[in-house]
Parts: C-alpha cells; sequence; structure tokens
C-alpha cells in the first residue's frame, strides 16, 4: 500500500512539474535581471528568431523577420499559462520601427479554441501595427482576433497614427469570462482610452502576454527594436475617457517630438 501511495505522489508531481500543464494566476513582472534570465512563470515561443534580452529592468526584443499575428501565429511570445476567469492587466512598451511592417502587443491566446474559419487557436489581441512605406511608413492600433476585426473589433483608432520611429504606448486588456474590454495611452502617459469591448469564447487554457514580429519578408531597411517596461496588474481603474478628446493633444504631441 506504501508502495502504491508513494508511486501516486511521485507521478502527481511529475505532472506539476510538467511547464503549461496546471495553470497559474498571472504574475507581475518588471523584468530586473540579466541576459535571458526571465522569471520561471514566463515561456517563450519562438525566442529564437527574434533576439531578446533583460536589459536594466527592461525587456528588449530586436523583432524577427516573417513574423505575424493575424492569419496565423509566427511571432515571438512571451506567455503565462493561466485558467483566471478574471483579470485585467496592461503593458508599457516603446516601440523603434522602420521601413517595413511590424507587429507588437499585448495578447490572449488559447491554442484549443477555433477561430471563424474552423482553425485550431483563436486569440484577443490589442496590438500597434506599424506600416511601411506603401502605407506612408506610420503605425496604427488595432484591436484584433484571428485574420478577424469585424466590430466590435477595431481595425484602426481613430486619430492615431503616429510617425515611424520611436512611439511610446501603454495597452490594456480585461476578461471577465467571455467579456474583453481594452485601453491605451498614447505616448504611455495620462488617462487610458477606451478602444471596444467585444465578446469572445475562449477555452482555457490561456497563453496571456506580449510578443513582436516584422511581419514582410527580409529587408536592408526595415526594423523593430521592442522595449518592454513591465507586465503587470492593471495598478488604477481606467477612467472613461473620449477618444476624440483625448486623441486630438496627444496626437498633437506626438507630431511636435
Amino acid at each position: 500500500m506504501k508502495q502504491i501511495t508513494c508511486i501516486v505522489a511521485i507521478l502527481l508531481l511529475s505532472v506539476c512539474l510538467i511547464p503549461g500543464v496546471f495553470a497559474q494566476n498571472l504574475m507581475s513582472d518588471e523584468f530586473h535581471g540579466t541576459g535571458q534570465d526571465l522569471q520561471s512563470f514566463w515561456q517563450v515561443k519562438d525566442g529564437d528568431k527574434s533576439p531578446w534580452e533583460l536589459q536594466d529592468g527592461l525587456l528588449v526584443a530586436e523583432a524577427g523577420f516573417d513574423q505575424n499575428l493575424w492569419g496565423a501565429d509566427t511571432s515571438t511570445r512571451f506567455y503565462q499559462v493561466t485558467d483566471q476567469d478574471q483579470f485585467d492587466i496592461e503593458t508599457s512598451m516603446v516601440v523603434d520601427y522602420g521601413d517595413a511592417c511590424t507587429v507588437a502587443g499585448i495578447v490572449v491566446y488559447s491554442a484549443t479554441t477555433k477561430d471563424s474559419q474552423n482553425r485550431d487557436g483563436e486569440w484577443v489581441t490589442l496590438k500597434l501595427w506599424g506600416r511601411g512605406a506603401a502605407q506612408d511608413n506610420n503605425a496604427v492600433l488595432q484591436y484584433q482576433r484571428r485574420e478577424n476585426d469585424a466590430a466590435p473589433y477595431v481595425g484602426v483608432q481613430p486619430d492615431y497614427m503616429p510617425d515611424q520611429g520611436v512611439i511610446p504606448l501603454e495597452l490594456r486588456i480585461k476578461r471577465d469570462g467571455d467579456e474583453y474590454e481594452s485601453w491605451f495611452k498614447p505616448n504611455a502617459e495620462g488617462d487610458w482610452v477606451s478602444v471596444s469591448t467585444v465578446t469572445n469564447a475562449l477555452e482555457e487554457p490561456l497563453e496571456v502576454g506580449i510578443y513582436v514580429g516584422i511581419c514582410e519578408g527580409e529587408s536592408a531597411d526595415g526594423r523593430m527594436t521592442v522595449t518592454f517596461d513591465y507586465f503587470r496588474e492593471a495598478s488604477s481603474p481606467a477612467t472613461p475617457v473620449d477618444p476624440r478628446d483625448r486623441l486630438a493633444v496627444t496626437w498633437g504631441e506626438l507630431k511636435g517630438q
């Protein structure tokens, strides 16, 4: 009897030690450390495609080419596994990009949920889409699921279109069951600006985190460096702000830089 009990205990312990088998509560991280010494609650997908490291309390990633989060997930993604029914998370990042199609943002990903085209894998993401010369070398904010940004998802946030270069930004997603609400802070300051509230039934466990990628083939001039300052539970209530009022001021500030 003791042998059986011992074997069962060992098996349970082994299963618990397998990453991603059992979900956890989301953990905040200020990215202290050096090199690739991330906290143990993080997992990294395709980390070899976008060189990254921790530097002085920042997670810095040099985005690789042919990486996107649209028709499929080919991005470099830093994520935690959770089955939390409710959470409110935010990240602060500085995107420095030029002469390419780029993506960087925050994502709630389900590997087992079927998307609108019956493919495995569905998500809710809030991202900065950097656009190349064909679209005037400027960036827009997008709130999407897989290859679908039909209303109330947002393809382009009104009045927010910073030029390529250095773009600071804060992003936030709140989950309450199947309901997701998002906000952002242009220029990484001021009040939270509302983006949209959507419904998406994502099966757990969920992979929640941040990601980067250059969504086109390699070119001589295409580049993107993304510096994440933190990933954490939202630090303050979201203040309702009319995007037209807030963005008019912020766009002026960005143009003046």
